[in-house]
């Protein structure tokens, strides 16, 4: 009875309820569009597990991945449940139950045709041990091993229920039996009712809400107050009043846990939130635009509701209320605080209405176009906006009088009468004359696109935030341009505050100005960066802000005091417009309209952790614990980094440097979790990160590695190097001075085979012939040819010695010098010998001295001298790649030549073909060429009638 007083106790005391549902945003939007998702677990690293229509999928708080088993027999999983090792058991429709270790999704256990049931559970026990719930109770030990079963009969089983004692507790169907196991045993108790047995239809469903367990009958939705360690069952008085909202609003009922609320959902639309006790007399249900499939509570304290289609529904803190209003189908796109009427907004389609204690007004509807700014003052009975034309609404009468006729930008009040008008082409001045009349007038030279307008009453300075640059313009009309580091100003929003001008600027942050005089600015950082802010407004010593990347709150030097965006639920992207009412501060996002506690402080900020997930070194993966030390072309190295929040995601920053190569500490935000450093230097190095949150930073993560010296910056590769370099300076000079001297050598064989030209040609038995020729001359009185032998003789000798200290010659020169040798050989063979010299088709070339002459020697000496009759040379030029040379005759051949010889023992000696080879081979040597000749031996009816000798001479041309 104790125990009953307990409960009736807690039936006594008011439920708190939401005033409205808490704020939320959308995880997985896009990933899980048209899945349904049935269950959410983390993992001890928490990363995230779905249970889908579609398999499982992962998330690691930045990618979802899709996880496959090769052996599942359908996709649909479900029921998560998880062991105090880590290890993630669920099932599918087919009677398989599966095991997640280590990210690794496999086959656990496959249920027989005697054990399988429609439904499912899955528990795990305090031995570790997998108790699974279907048409028999089945233990399975951690290797899938059955060790244990309990028959009900083919009857049907209750979900599972672990007790305070850790009991695994069953209801059996159309019994009030419970079937329990702890330790190895089960055990079957008798329910005791304890107030009367009502008229039971289903299975009872056991749960917990602040220390009382509770039964529900899942059919008849009968609910009782449940005492697990006694089995007894206590019927709650008058409970229709307070559970037909609660558990009859849909055909079934399920029923989540989290550590201070109780959820419930059905098979309609939205959940029901328990914060207290169980039983209000007004249940309240919210998200009713979700069908929610699972609630669950993450270790960071957000509560994740699963859908169908819509993905999973996150809410950082129950205690931040949601917008008041969607406004789905017409946007809220201006707003504005008057002290009169309360909130104004004005929507896409040109609708002006009030918002004051709870109650929507609407003033204005001309649905022409969207209403982009509402503006007023104080002093002033006057609103204006822009719905088409540019109105203001009298407060006093309720009247809208048109104003003018342009595209309206911003709007101030100089006094209750008179205000600017700032338009896309001026600035107007209008005056209200207290009936329904304006005067207005344009500002002179002003023809330019308005941006945003302030007024300065001390100073009597109206602002212009113009396309032109920011402006300054007196009461006198004088228009003068604000200048900053000798640059014009740029802004699109202005705020006044306490005698200063606020200017938002995309490059120099916000700058404070007096007069026409910058006299401060303030640099927002969010990230390491400067944050460009497109709209602020100055709240107690602080800055309110929004940018293209979410709602902030800055201190007055910069300094990113909250994410507003983050921590209230609203997407970073999609801030249309704030203001504030009464100092309570509203926003107008793509969600709807809401209201901002600036007060607010998470109560549960505590310090951030952060992991590195992985190293990649040339985009391989490695352990972090094992290797770190890498060679000289492992220069790549990557580091893949993670904080797991999704409650602080766009307020976390990563601080990393890596020693050895930053000088400072590198920021990036949390979505730009991946640091790579492409083309390392070999050195030492230590990875730092760690990781900031709203002022709080985490314990640190360190990673020392080195990346080794190539082989050629290493001692021994030097010296090896060195040791080679002079061995190869060694070798090359002994080669070269080889070569020098086998040139020098070769040279001076050169050098004596032209002497030995010059003798063949000099020699004495051609003198004294020569001499003989020309004084047989003198002695028959021809004293004419004498004269001219005499100094063809010399001109032999003087080019001889000319020619034979050059390298080249002209081809002409060695024609000539031919033409002089053939003409005083003539003078001995008299008038037997005839030649012929042939080179028409060769010009422009040069040829080393001396190379022909020899073999003409050899022609006459050998071949036509001993010859009778008519003695014929030819000698015969062609130029091809080389200058061929033939030179033939009609002589007595090389074997006879050979044999006079021998028989006359002469003492004539010719440039024999070894002298004739040698200097070919040194010619060949010296001038890169291939310097050759081939004797040829004419017969004619086995008789020889003379010799052919051809020449190879490489040459060079002239031009």
């Amino acid at each position: 009875m104790k125990f009953f007083w307990l409960f009736f106790g807690c039936l006594l005391s008011i439920q708190i309820c939401f005033a409205q549902q808490p704020a939320y945003y959308i995880l997985g939007e896009e990933q899980f569009r048209g899945i349904q998702i049935y269950d959410v677990i983390q993992d001890q690293e928490q990363n995230y597990w779905f249970a889908t229509n579609e398999g499982i999928y992962f998330y690691d708080y930045y990618t979802f991945k899709k996880v496959e088993c090769d052996k599942a027999k359908s996709n649909s999983v479900f029921n998560f449940t998880k062991n105090n090792e880590g290890t993630i058991y669920c099932h599918n429709l087919n009677n398989q139950v599966f095991q997640i270790k280590a990210k690794e999704f496999k086959l656990f256990y496959e249920l027989s045709d005697e054990e399988t049931n429609p439904d499912i559970s899955l528990t795990i026990a305090n031995d570790g041990n997998v108790v699974i719930g279907a048409k028999k109770i089945i233990v399975l030990n951690k290797n899938g091993n059955k060790i244990l079963e309990f028959d009900i009969n083919k009857k049907y089983l209750g979900p599972a229920y672990k007790a305070i004692d850790n009991r695994i507790q069953f209801n059996i169907s159309n019994s009030d039996s419970i079937v329990s196991y702890s330790k190895g045993v089960f055990s079957k108790h008798k329910l005791l009712y304890l107030s009367g047995k009502p008229e039971r239809t289903g299975v009872l469903k056991f749960f917990r809400r602040k220390n009382i367990c509770y039964a529900i009958d899942l059919k008849s939705k009968i609910t009782f107050a449940y005492n697990p360690l006694k089995f007894e069952l206590t019927s709650l008085p008058n409970q229709d009043i307070y559970t037909d909202s609660l558990f009859k609003r849909s055909q079934s009922v399920r029923i989540y846990e989290t550590e201070n609320q109780l959820w419930v959902v059905g098979t309609l639309p939205g959940v029901t939130i328990i914060q207290d006790d169980l039983f209000s007399a007004n249940n309240s249900i919210y998200y009713k635009d979700y069908y929610i499939s699972d609630v669950y509570k993450d270790f960071e304290g957000n509560i994740l509701l699963s859908t169908f289609d819509k993905g999973i529904l996150v809410i950082p803190d129950l205690k931040v209320p949601d917008v008041i209003n969607s406004f789905r189908t017409d946007p809220v796109t201006s707003l504005y605080s008057d002290t009169d009427l309360g909130l104004l907004l004005g929507s896409s389609k040109g609708t002006l209405f009030s918002y004051s204690n709870g109650v929507f007004k609407n003033i204005n509807n001309n649905n022409k176009r969207p209403i982009e700014g509402i503006y007023g003052d104080a002093k002033s009975k006057l609103i204006v906006f822009d719905d088409g034309l540019i109105r203001a609404y009298n407060k006093q009468t309720k009247e809208i009088i048109n104003v003018a006729e342009s595209s309206l930008k911003d709007a101030v009040f100089v006094s209750e009468n008179q205000f600017y008008l700032g338009t896309n082409n001026g600035i107007i001045k209008c005056n209200w004359q207290h009936t329904n009349k304006f005067t207005v007038e344009w500002v002179k030279d002003l023809n330019i696109r308005i941006y945003s307008l302030e007024y300065d009453s001390e100073k009597k300075l109206l602002y212009a935030a113009t396309s032109y640059g920011l402006l300054s313009i007196s009461n006198l009309g004088i228009i003068k341009k604000i200048i900053y580091k000798n640059e014009t100003v740029f802004s699109k929003s202005l705020h006044y505050n306490s005698g200063k001008l606020f200017v938002p600027t995309a490059k120099n942050g916000i700058l404070i100005i007096e007069g026409s005089e910058v006299k401060d600015s303030i640099l927002p950082i969010i990230s390491g960066k400067t944050e460009v802010l497109t709209k602020i407004n100055i709240y107690q010593h602080t800055i309110i802000a929004k940018s293209p990347n979410g709602f902030f709150q800055f201190d007055m030097r910069g300094k990113l005091l909250k994410s507003l965006h983050t921590i209230f639920g609203f997407s970073a992207h999609r801030v249309i417009d704030f203001t504030f009412q009464e100092n309570k501060l509203w926003v107008s996002h793509s969600g709807g309209m809401q209201q901002i506690d600036l007060k607010y402080k998470q109560s549960n900020l505590s310090k951030p952790v952060i992991k590195v997930n992985e190293i990649f070194v040339n985009d391989l993966p490695i352990a972090m614990s094992t290797q770190n030390y890498f060679n000289s072309k492992q220069r790549k190295i990557q580091f893949i980094l993670s904080s797991p929040t999704l409650r602080n995601r766009e307020a976390i920053n990563y601080y990393y440097k890596l020693e050895g190569y930053d000088t400072k500490w590198n920021i990036n935000n949390y979505t730009s979790n991946q640091i790579t450093y492409n083309a390392l230097a070999p050195g030492n190095y230590n990875f730092q990160v760690k990781i900031e949150n709203q002022g709080i930073f985490s314990n640190p993560i360190f990673y020392s590695f080195s990346i080794a010296q190539p082989f050629y910056n290493r001692w021994w590769f030097i010296v090896c190097s060195a040791l080679l370099f002079l061995g190869l300076v060694i070798i090359i000079y002994r080669r070269q001075l080889t070569i020098q001297q086998k040139k020098s050598e070769q040279i001076n064989e050169l050098n004596a085979s032209k002497l030995i030209a010059i003798q063949s040609q000099m020699n004495p038995h051609f003198i004294f012939n020569a001499l003989n020729s020309i004084q047989d001359l003198v002695l028959k009185g021809d004293i004419e040819h004498s004269y001219s032998f005499i100094t063809t003789f010399s001109n032999l000798v003087r080019r001889t010695l000319s020619y034979s200290e050059k390298d080249f010659i002209d081809f002409d020169q060695e024609i000539k010098l031919l033409e002089i040798y053939l003409s005083l050989e003539k003078l001995r063979f008299k008038k037997d010998l005839k030649y012929e010299i042939d080179y028409k088709t060769v010009e422009d070339i040069m040829l080393p001295p001396l190379l022909i002459q020899p073999f003409v020697e050899n022609a006459l000496i050998h071949g036509l001298l001993h010859k009778a009759g008519e003695k014929h040379l030819k000698i015969n030029f062609e130029l091809k790649d080389m200058l061929i040379c033939t030179i033939q005759d009609n002589g007595i051949g090389r074997e006879k030549a050979k044999a006079i010889k021998l028989r006359q023992n002469s003492e004539h000696e010719s440039f024999s073909g070894k002298a004739i080879h040698k200097r070919f081979e040194i010619l060949s040597n010296v001038f890169d060429g291939n310097f050759g000749y081939v004797y040829q031996d004419l017969y004619q009816n086995d008789e020889a009638v003379g010799t052919k000798v051809t020449l190879s001479i490489p040459i060079k041309h002239k031009f």
